[in-house]
Formats: structure tokens, C-alpha cells, sequence
């Protein structure tokens, strides 16, 4: 073999086009063999081997996977796939294998149809993949959509494969944003609920890497990833894996054995607990990552996932060491990062000893470097045990599962959530329900309420007055809802809805521990929900807020603005002279600083002063002494908002805002018409959104009613199964007696109409004789009626338009009219004999039932079959997604691809498919179902810098197509007609003009 090697890449070229199919198998298997010795796979790389090796196999695989499968071609491809595998296990080597092109040609085996092939294909591209020159290779190449394809359909080998796959494919930007187009969030996220570790592991190191980009970070909060893995974390699931590695799966898979591998029977619970902590240092690692967003960070807190890391740091000395304080140091990250929100920080308090909590704060915020919490981990696990036992106690204690400790009235204390001037705010829970609620604890000794009971008492009497009015008035997005109020223990307790989000004021301290700021498109967004909501109080409610601070605004998700704590403000505002520097005294208008007589003005003033502090994450006035700082907000003295960050609308409407006359301060509906330019845009968006919505509404409304309707149809259809067996025993009953009547009637028409049977028996009953008489001799009775409405039924079921013109009749509808005049001329016929009451024109010799039908030459057509026509669009569109894969993303292509794997879905029927090649066929204008493109409108929009389609598009797609509301029937059909011409499908062979009577092609129908 060694001597043929060295014989040079000519002859080699010469012998493989003469040689038979298994000889050169056989030359497969040995140098798959050989490639085991280094040795020798330097020789094959010295003699051109590589290179001609890389063109056979783009050779076979060009015919496997476009034309079928050629002899012996799935054994040469996993011959070959192994050999490039080995090649690519040494890193000096991989380059060799790119530079030979192979690497386009494993990227286009995944689509193989056979398993061995395409896991050959992953092991080979998974070991290219570890070198950073080869990954970068193989991501310019279109590899996403066929990767999550395979996590989302395949089996767990090669889900398990392709994710390792990507991984390593994620540390290039261009795949990160693939994963995003092609929705492959949800994709990833499906498979945590698996139990194999090394699936697990992979798919969690991926969604690190993604989330790195801010809108995919909120894209898996949504999607429920936060959720899923706190689950993990908590290590109530049982796992599985195995020892299993790129090289022995290659090698079992070349030997026929990989599907004989086992998954966790040789690993031992050690190695399972192993694997377990690499997979919770993974989970913690993408909590990290997420936390950095406010919103994800206040979910995980929600849903106890400071409890739940916490316990991740506790040292245990049964566990191995190193893979323990790998473990530690994550857990100890991803809480360092969640003490980075202010909110927080109080539930670490209560966590540490002082000494480990200095050094808990000293790392700083936001510091990735896994090796600078080793210290800290260092000095957990050196404390003796009473220390350690107090720290695993304090880490109960924040659990916000553990059973309610308290009840007040009819709730259950479940978490304290903040703390303020008058009391605490808690969250609750009813006895007997689920809901979540907020509820506000009011201290009432306190001296803002007055100094003895009766002022006390009044004082309690107006703020529940406030609060019922509130209750029952306000009804508004950007308002709190408040649901009830009641007195316990010298105690005011208000109940309200409990809004998930942040205050305002934290995300302003968060953004200026990260050294972020606004985007002066977000600062438009809150401000403009903003003065909704005060335009609402002010103008239709009556109603002055007076205490207006971001600590009073919550942001929900996507920045939904809820203003809260209104019926203390009156209390807050005449005590605020009392309160430090901290207090509301920050936003009160001068008027109030004056104790002079304000209104609705005041709440503009609070307004502008938070306006001013998301553009500069200060508040416009602020100083240690307290006769300073009223001077300032009474002068309306503040530093200028820096140049160059926000427009000039932004430092205008401050201006104004910050007004310091109250009479030439503007009121908020003035502020608005300030701003109606950016509030018009506003509107826009919410408009358009809300048809998006509602378009989406109505496609859903009509597909669940096409739903219905269909399985409505085929629930009817199987119940009138019996009824059409009974039917044809008639049939053949009615012949043998050679009967002509309603029977004669009833068989000819359910040949040729397909009619179910019901329609025809009422004639034939007891009063059969009397019946038939009335039928026959009904004035209302009329055969030309008959003829439309059979005509009808005939254009529904067969759909006859495509080929004949309007003017023209149907040869089989006057086939029909034919046998329908016969048989009630045979019918009125036998009637007469019997009645002699009849007196038509109708002969009184009948037609013999063995005499044939006389049809003049010309009226003979050729009759279209519409079940040939529906084949033909299938085998267009099946021909088309079998073409050899694409290297580069055709946009076209693979919008057909979506489409007939739409049509072939588990939720699809065939009735469904019927329905849907028929509309394709014809060309209709209605839209198909628009989330089928979604991921092709985004990938489109992405490519084209965000600018909208043009004639000259390089995509090809026509500029009417709009596919973020999906495309028409119609639109399908031609971009199902350009593929073809592209394709050469009218050109590859002559017989494709003539083996159609119906044409050579079926072009759009032009609208």
C-alpha cells in the first residue's frame, strides 16, 4: 500500500475512473487503516493525497446526495469522512484538510440521509472546528439552519454531536448571529430537558456565548431559559453519560459499531457527580451572563435563584476537590454579579461573615476572571464548622420557597420586597389563591400621621378615603391598580398589584456602576409612557401624584412604565422637611420648597428632574447641605446635560420642564405637544404593532376555523363510510333486477359526483311509487335546475378552470346532463306504463340498459385530471428541496424548503396537503402561514443592512414580497418557477416539453 501511495496522484486519478465501485471501497478501508499511524497520513499529505481524496469524495457525495444513492456510496463517504476525521485530530494537520476544500463538502453531508454518514460528517467538522483558523473557514459556509435542524428532529447521538459542533462553531461572531436569526433559541432550549450531561453541557456553553448579545439574553428569559436553568442547578434530576470521545465514536462509526455504544452502564456515580458539577459550573456561567440585564437579573431573584446558587458554594469534603471549587468559584461569580444590582445587596448581608464579605466586595463588579474568586473560595472552605453550619443556615434563611412564617389578615408573607419611609412592602399571597400581590405595611405611629390618636385616626380616615377613590377610578397601563385596604395592629395595610420590574432608580444606579447610559431612543420610550400616565391623572382623574420619584416608576418588561404610591404622597410631602438629603425633597418644585399653594405643575417639575437623571444618571440637584440644595431647586441651578450624547429636544424639554415660575411652567399636556414629533413616532410604532397583532389574530381565528372545518369534514367522511358500502350493495342490487328507476339514478350519479348517498334515498322508501310521482310531476321540478346545480358540485370537487375557456362546456358535464336526462327519461318512462296519468313527450319504448351513450365527434374534449395537476406542483416543489445543498444561503431555496416541510408537519393531514398544493396551483392571493418565514424575513432584513428590498436585490426575491407578513400562494409559485429555470429542471431532458399533454410548464397565474 505504501509502494501505491508513492506512485504519484496521476495514476492514482486514472485507476479510480477505471476501477469497479468495491475494488476501490476495498482501497477505501485499508487507507482508512492506515490513517491510524501518523506516518502515514504525512505520506498521504506529501504525495497530493488529500487533495485528490477531498475531490472523490465531493464527487460521491455530489451524487448521494442530488441523484439517490450509487453503489457502494454511503460506505465510501463514511470511509472517507473517517479519514479526514483523523487528519483533523492533529492540529498541525487540520489546515491540510481545509486547504483541500473538504470542509465544504462535510458541511453539505449534513444533509445526509444516512445516519453513519452524517455523524462521519460531525466527527470530521467537530475536530476541524477546535482550531480557530478552521472554525472561521467552516462558518462563512451555510452550516446554522442544518445544525439546529438536527437538534431539533434528530436522534440523541447526533443531537449530542451537533451541539459539541456548534459550541465550537459559537465562538465566531457570524454564527452567534445566525443562532439568533434562524430562532434557534428555542431550539437550544428545548433540549435542557434532557438528561444526557454531555448534551446538557454543550447546549448551556452555547447559550454563554449567545447571550453575550442583549436582545438574545432577553430573548431566552422570555423563551422561559432562566427558569429551566435554575432547574438544573437545584440537581433534583436524574442523569445519564458515557466515556465516549471524537475519536472512538469515529472509529465505532467507521466500524458499524456506534449504534451499539451505551450511555451510562460503565460510569460509576462519582463520574456521574463529576459531569454534574461541570454542567451546574456551565448553568452558572450563563447565569452570569444574564444577570448583566436588569430584567433577567430580577427574574432570577424572583424566582429564588440567589437561594439557589448560594447552596452551590457550600463546601463538601465527599466531593472531589478540584472539580468542587471549579464549581464554588462560578457559583461565587454569578452572586457577585447579582450583588452588583443595588436591590440585592441586602440578601448578601445576611449571607456571609464580615470578614468573607469584605472580601466578597473587594473582587468589584462585574469582573469575568474565574481565578479571582479562588481567594474567595480559599477562605470558605478553611472556616471551621460552626462557621460553615452559620453560613448554610443564613442561605436557608433567603429561601423564598420555604413555608409563609407569617400571616397578616388573609395573606401570606412570602418575601419582603423594600422598605421606606412609612413601612415595608411585602409580597403576598391569598389563603386560598395564587395570584401574587404586593402589599404596602404603613406604620401608623408615625409622627407624619399626627401626634396623638385622633390626628392619627383622621389622618387614617382621608389616606383611605384617597384610596377607595383611587381603587375605584383609576384605570390606566401606566397607573397601578390598588385592590384593597385594611387596619391591623395600629397597622394600614394596602393591597395592590404586584408589578414585576425594577424601579427606576435602580436602573439608573445599575447603569452607572457599569459606566452605560440611555439610549435616547429607550429615555423617549419611559418619558413618553411617562406623561401618559400624568396626562391621565391630571386632566381626567383630578388627580396630583406629589411625590413623583424613580423610585415611585417601575419598568416591567420591554420597559413597561407603572407609576406607584399615591395615597401617601400628601403625608410624604408635608413631612419631607423632616427627611434627609435621600428623600423626595430631591424632586419636590420650588412652590412646595416656598410653602406656597401647587398643583398638577408640580408633578411636571418631578418629571423633568427624572428626565434629567436618565440622560445624565444624576439627579439636577443635589448637595450635602440642605439650605444649598433648596437654594438650587429654587433658583433652577443644575449642571448642563453633556453635549454630543442627546439631541437638542432632550436638553429643551428639560429646560422647560425645570421651569422654576409654576404660572409660566408648562402643564403636561403642553410638555407633550413639545415632544409630539417623537410622541407621533411613538404612536406609529404602537400602531403598527397593533395590526401586526391583529393580523396575526385574524390568520390565527381563520387557521383554527380551517381546522376545525377540515376535521369536521373528515369526522363526516368516515361516518358516511358504512353509508356508501351499503350504497354500492344497492347499486349492485338495482342491476341485477335490471331496474332503471331512482335506484339507476342514484348509481350513475355517485359514480361520476362522488355524491354521498343520503341525498338519494328519500325517493325510495315505503311511499316509493307515491313519491316518485310527486317528484315527476311537480310544477317546481326542473331539469335545467338539476343540470346547474350538478354543474356546481362537478367545479367544486374537480376545479375544471385551468384549461378551458368560460364559454366552453365540459365534456363531462355534458356526459352527466346526458346520463341525467336518461335516467329520469327511463324513470318517467316507467311511470307512465304504470300510471298512464303522465303525459310527457317521452317514448313508451324504453332504452335497453346495455345500449351505449352516442356523443358527437365535436363535442369530444380532453378532460383534465386535477389529481395529476396537484402531483405535478408536489413533484416540483419535492424535487427542488431534494436539489444538492447549497454552500452559501439561498434564500429561495430555502423558503420552498420551509414550505413543503410545512406541508408534511405532524399538525398537517393529507386533506391539508390536498388544500394547499391546490391553492399553490392556482395561484391564490391568499397569504401562507407567516411564522413559517419569520427567521427568512429577519435573515433578509439582517443582510440587507436593515433597508427594504429592491429591484436589483441580490436575493432575487420580487420587491413585493414582504416577508414578515408572509407571501402569497401565488408569490410561492413563482419563486417555485425561478428555482426551476435555475435549476436547468426544464432543460434536463427533452421529454420534460412532451410528456405532459397539459404543457411544458406551469407558469403563475397572472393577476
Amino acid at each position: 500500500m505504501r509502494l501505491g501511495l508513492k506512485e504519484g496522484p496521476s495514476l492514482g486519478r486514472e485507476w479510480v475512473d477505471r476501477a469497479p465501485s468495491l475494488h476501490f471501497l476495498r482501497v477505501l478501508i485499508c487507507l482508512r487503516l492506515l490513517m491510524r499511524d501518523p506516518c502515514y497520513q504525512e505520506i498521504l499529505h506529501s504525495l497530493g493525497g488529500i487533495e485528490n481524496l477531498a475531490q472523490y469524495m465531493e464527487i460521491v457525495a455530489h451524487g448521494y446526495l442530488g441523484y439517490g444513492e450509487a453503489q457502494h456510496s454511503v460506505d465510501k463517504l463514511v470511509n472517507m469522512t473517517y479519514i479526514f476525521q483523523k487528519l483533523a485530530a492533529v492540529r498541525d494537520q487540520r489546515e491540510w484538510v481545509t486547504t483541500s476544500g473538504a470542509h465544504k463538502t462535510l458541511v453539505n453531508l449534513l444533509s445526509a440521509r444516512d445516519t453513519n454518514v452524517l455523524l462521519g460528517a460531525l466527527l470530521a467538522l467537530a475536530s476541524l472546528a477546535e482550531s480557530p483558523e478552521c472554525r472561521e473557514k467552516i462558518s462563512e459556509l451555510n452550516i446554522v439552519e442544518n445544525l439546529l435542524m438536527i437538534l431539533h428532529e434528530y436522534d440523541l447521538l447526533s443531537k449530542r454531536l451537533t451541539a459539541e459542533l456548534l459550541r465550537l462553531l459559537c465562538a465566531e461572531r457570524q454564527v452567534r448571529e445566525q443562532v439568533k436569526l434562524y430562532e434557534g433559541v428555542p431550539v437550544l432550549l428545548s433540549l435542557l430537558h434532557s438528561d444526557h450531561l454531555k448534551l446538557l453541557w454543550s447546549v448551556v456553553w452555547i447559550l454563554v456565548q449567545i447571550c453575550e448579545d442583549p436582545e438574545t439574553s432577553v430573548e431566552i428569559r422570555i423563551w422561559g431559559g432562566i427558569k429551566q436553568l435554575l432547574h438544573i442547578l437545584r440537581g433534583d434530576r436524574n442523569f445519564v453519560s458515557d466515556r465516549s470521545s471524537i475519536g472512538s465514536l469515529s472509529s465505532a462509526n467507521a466500524a458499524g459499531r456506534i449504534q451499539q455504544l451505551h450511555l451510562s452502564e460503565d460510569l460509576s456515580p462519582r463520574e456521574i457527580q463529576e459531569n454534574t458539577f461541570s454542567l451546574q459550573a456551565a448553568c452558572c456561567a450563563a447565569l452570569t451572563e444574564l444577570v448583566l440585564d436588569d430584567s433577567n437579573a430580577h427574574q432570577v431573584v424572583q424566582e429564588n435563584g440567589v437561594y439557589t446558587i448560594a447552596k452551590l458554594i457550600l463546601p463538601n469534603k465527599q466531593k472531589n476537590a478540584a472539580k468542587t471549587n471549579l464549581l464554588q468559584c462560578y457559583a461565587f461569580r454569578a452572586l457577585r454579579f447579582l450583588f452588583s444590582m443595588e436591590r440585592n445587596r441586602p440578601l448578601f448581608k445576611r449571607l456571609f461573615p464580615t470578614d468573607l464579605f469584605e472580601t466578597f466586595i473587594d473582587i468589584g463588579h462585574y469582573v469575568r476572571d474565574i481565578s479571582a474568586y479562588e481567594e474567595l473560595v480559599s477562605k470558605l472552605n478553611l472556616l471551621v464548622e460552626d462557621e460553615r453550619k452559620q453560613i448554610a443556615e443564613n442561605v436557608e434563611s433567603i429561601n423564598q420557597n420555604k413555608a409563609p412564617s407569617k400571616y397578616i389578615g388573609n395573606y401570606a408573607i412570602l418575601d419582603h420586597l423594600g422598605s421606606g419611609a412609612f413601612g415595608c412592602v411585602y409580597k403576598v399571597r391569598k389563603r386560598s389563591g395564587q395570584n401574587l400581590l404586593a402589599m404596602k405595611e404603613v406604620n401608623l405611629h408615625n409622627p407624619a400621621f399626627g401626634k396623638d390618636k385622633k390626628d392619627r385616626d383622621s389622618s387614617v380616615r382621608n389616606i383611605v378615603s384617597e384610596l377607595t377613590i383611587i381603587k375605584e377610578q383609576l384605570y390606566h397601563p401606566n397607573v397601578v391598580r390598588y385592590y384593597k385596604t385594611f387596619l391591623e395592629n395600629d397597622r394600614l395595610y394596602i393591597v395592590m398589584e404586584l408589578i414585576e420590574g425594577a424601579p427606576l432608580g435602580e436602573h439608573f444606579s445599575s447603569l452607572k456602576e457599569k459606566r452605560h447610559h440611555f439610549a435616547e431612543e429607550r429615555l423617549w420610550k419611559i418619558f413618553i409612557q411617562l406623561c401618559l400616565a400624568l396626562r391621565y391623572l391630571h386632566k381626567e382623574k383630578r388627580i396630583i401624584h406629589r411625590d413623583l420619584t424613580p423610585n415611585n416608576i417601575m419598568l416591567g418588561d420591554k420597559d413597561r412604565v407603572t407609576v406607584t404610591d399615591f395615597g401617601l404622597a400628601k403625608q410624604k410631602q408635608e413631612s419631607s422637611r423632616l427627611t434627609s438629603v435621600v428623600g423626595t425633597i430631591l424632586y419636590s418644585c420650588p412652590e412646595v420648597l416656598k410653602s406656597e399653594p401647587y398643583g398638577e405643575k408640580a408633578d411636571v417639575w418631578a418629571a423633568g428632574c427624572i428626565l434629567y437623571q436618565m440622560a445624565t444618571l444624576d439627579p439636577p440637584f443635589y448637595s450635602t447641605n440642605m439650605l444649598s440644595l433648596a437654594t438650587k431647586i429654587v433658583e433652577a441651578v443644575y449642571e448642563p446635560v453633556p453635549e454630543g450624547i442627546y439631541s437638542e429636544k432632550v436638553i429643551t424639554t428639560i429646560s422647560r420642564c425645570l421651569t422654576p415660575d409654576a404660572e409660566t411652567r408648562p402643564d403636561i399636556v403642553e410638555v407633550s405637544s413639545m415632544i409630539s414629533d417623537i410622541m407621533m413616532k411613538y404612536v406609529d410604532n404602537l400602531s403598527t404593532s397593533q395590526l401586526a397583532l391583529e393580523k396575526k389574530l385574524e390568520r390565527e381565528r381563520r387557521r383554527t376555523q380551517r381546522y376545525f372545518m377540515e376535521a369536521n369534514r373528515n369526522a363526516i367522511t368516515c361516518q358516511q363510510e358504512p353509508t356508501l358500502l351499503s350504497q354500492e350493495t344497492f347499486e349492485k342490487a338495482s342491476l341485477s333486477s335490471s331496474s332503471s328507476g331512482a335506484g339507476s339514478l342514484k348509481s350513475e350519479l355517485s359514480e361520476i359526483t362522488d355524491l354521498p348517498a343520503e341525498g338519494f334515498q328519500a325517493p325510495c322508501g315505503k311511499d316509493e311509487d307515491r313519491t316518485c310521482d310527486g317528484l315527476l310531476s311537480d310544477d317546481n321540478f326542473n331539469l335545467e335546475n338539476i343540470e346547474k346545480d350538478l354543474y356546481s358540485e362537478l367545479d367544486d370537487e374537480l376545479d375544471i378552470s385551468d384549461n378551458f375557456s368560460s364559454s366552453s362546456s365540459s365534456p363531462l358535464k355534458e356526459s352527466t346532463f346526458s346520463t341525467l336526462k336518461r335516467s329520469f327519461s327511463a324513470s318517467g318512462g316507467e311511470r307512465q306504463s304504470q300510471t298512464r296519468d303522465f303525459t310527457g313527450g317521452i317514448g313508451s319504448r324504453l332504452r335497453p340498459a346495455s345500449a351505449g351513450i352516442a356523443v358527437s365527434q365535436r363535442k369530444v374534449r380532453q378532460i383534465s385530471d386535477p389529481i395529476q395537476q396537484i402531483l405535478i406542483q408536489l413533484h416540483k416543489v419535492i424535487y427542488i428541496t431534494q436539489l444538492p445543498p447549497a454552500l452559501h444561503h439561498n434564500l429561495k431555496r430555502r423558503i420552498i424548503e420551509r414550505f413543503k416541510k410545512s406541508l408534511f408537519s405532524q399538525q398537517s393531514n393529507p386533506c391539508n396537503l390536498k388544500s394547499e398544493i391546490k391553492k399553490l396551483s392556482q395561484g391564490s392571493p391568499e397569504p401562507i402561514e407567516p411564522n413559517f418565514f419569520t427567521a427568512d424575513y429577519h435573515l433578509l432584513h439582517h443582510s440587507l443592512g436593515g433597508n427594504s428590498l429592491s429591484s436589483n436585490d441580490p436575493t432575487g426575491l420580487p420587491s413585493s414580497f414582504d416577508l414578515e407578513e408572509g407571501i402569497t400562494y401565488e408569490q410561492m409559485q413563482t419563486v417555485i418557477e425561478e428555482v426551476l429555470e435555475e435549476s436547468g429542471y426544464y432543460n434536463f431532458t427533452s421529454n420534460r416539453y412532451h410528456s405532459y399533454p397539459w404543457g411544458t410548464k406551469n407558469y403563475p397565474t397572472k393577476r
